[in-house]
């Protein structure tokens, strides 16, 4: 399930291991930011001291937080996981938290980007997918649209602003003439309202850029083969 008018409850606790670092970040019912933290480094040795650090510095117990907000993609597969998995964990742990919400990491580039540039129009957004593709969302004078994948012949044959969001690790060089952007999830507090940008779901619903759609999070045990 998802809701194009998702209704956070608050205090929600935002997560984001897409990127080179980890973001976490309490929300308050002000659209402000109660506490928010930015460790460099994988989500496997920064997630839990972050969230840590964050509840702490806002007063908070996990036992109190309404909402779970976290990244769904595109970005690090491995970082998305783990945040993904420690989510699932904490709201078995404390089932009145467990109210889930996604955002994708491009579309939330693009509505911080056209809240800086109103005028801004005609312009391309990607990040690394893997050799020749990319992930892509396209901005024009329509409310910022959901990303796709697209290829390197598409990126070339691109006539307006191009822009760059670097990933964790990347596949190729950046497109010829892109802009690169700095990954900032604490401008989600600017742009939550916008519709379609945070979709509630059931369960964890992770990002899947290789057929475009979204893939539910399913933890399991790591098998030992012979």
């Amino acid at each position: 399930m998802s809701s194009e008018t998702a209704e956070l409850c608050f205090p929600a606790l935002v997560i984001d291991g897409s990127s080179s670092f980890v973001f976490t970040g309490i929300l308050g019912a002000d659209s402000e930011w109660l506490s928010l933290s930015e460790q460099v480094g994988a989500p496997l040795e920064e997630l839990f001291h972050s969230v840590e650090k964050t509840l702490n510095a806002a007063q908070f117990e996990l036992s109190e937080i309404r909402s779970f907000v976290y990244c769904e993609g595109p970005g690090s597969v491995l970082g998305l996981r783990l945040c993904a998995m420690a989510i699932e964990t904490w709201s078995r742990l404390h089932p009145d938290s467990a109210k889930f919400f996604s955002y994708n990491s491009l579309r939330l580039t693009a509505s911080a980007l056209k809240l800086r540039e109103p005028k801004l129009n005609h312009a391309l957004i990607v990040s690394d997918w893997k050799k020749a593709a990319w992930n892509a969302i396209r901005i024009g004078s329509d409310p910022v649209g959901v990303s796709e994948v697209i290829d390197d012949s598409q990126v070339k044959q691109w006539d307006g602003t191009l822009y760059h969001l670097p990933q964790r690790k990347g596949w190729q060089a950046p497109p010829e003439n892109a802009v690169t952007l700095r990954y900032d999830p604490s401008a989600l507090c600017q742009v939550h309202h916008e519709t379609g940008l945070l979709q509630q779901t059931e369960g964890i619903l992770l990002y899947n850029s290789g057929v475009n759609t979204f893939q539910k999070w399913t933890p399991t045990r790591h098998r030992v083969t012979k």
